[in-house]
């Protein structure tokens, strides 16, 4: 009753299914490992672009406009004080998230005319608000060299990537951090023009000195 499943004929037909089924099922596998691939790559790309939306890996550029024209502001507002205010330092202190255009800056101006207090002009990263305020040199920042303006050739999104380069984002990731400080000042060594840069953890802090004209690393402590 069977004897046609023995003969040539059907033994050729169910080879050649049974390779033909094998085919299917490979390139059913391969398109179900290239689907997932793809997802996971997609998955990847996002991520990365997530990534690229704060201050430790956009173009130190992308800012430089906002910048300028926030320094035009805080110059306008000390002057308006005093005309004889020069700037001598700006700090610009950034939260943990670190996100673009976060933060605030406080650009610090000192006087002949005023052998006691310096004026603080500290502006919104995000608005742009203001507020001044007389504070005596003791107090802060103390008596310092008027920042010359030809050595400030970069920002402070330059800075914080270079301290994030040469181990910052490595404390980051090893501390939990309530604030990072960045301080533009004439300082040792030689009295030239520096960025500091200081990571405030629970328990400790870590700083950079960074050359404010070529960008290079001084030192970390």
């Amino acid at each position: 009753m069977f004897d046609f499943l023995k003969k040539p004929v059907f033994l050729i037909i169910l080879a050649v299914a049974l390779i033909i089924g094998g085919i299917w099922a490979y390139a059913s596998n391969r398109n179900k490992e290239k689907a997932a691939q793809q997802v996971a790559e997609e998955a990847q790309k996002t991520a990365e672009e997530v990534k690229i939306s704060n201050l430790t890996n956009i173009d130190a550029a992308t800012l430089d406009a906002d910048i300028k024209n926030q320094l035009s502001t805080a110059d306008s507002k000390a002057a308006e004080t005093d005309k004889k205010n020069v700037l001598i330092a700006v700090e610009v202190r950034l939260p943990q998230s670190l996100a673009s255009s976060s933060g605030d800056t406080s650009y610090i101006y000192s006087s002949m005319s005023d052998k006691t207090n310096n004026w603080i002009v500290t502006l919104s990263n995000t608005s742009n608000n203001f507020l001044r305020a007389k504070v005596p040199k003791e107090d802060y920042i103390g008596d310092l060299k008027p920042v010359n303006r030809s050595y400030w050739k970069i920002n402070y999104i330059a800075a914080l990537q270079v301290a994030e380069k040469n181990g910052g984002l490595d404390f980051r990731n090893a501390n939990e951090i309530s604030e990072i400080k960045l301080l533009l000042k004439n300082s040792d060594p030689k009295n030239w023009l520096y960025w500091f840069v200081s990571y405030s953890g629970k328990n400790n802090i870590k700083q950079f000195q960074i050359d404010a004209s070529t960008g290079s690393l001084i030192v970390q402590q």
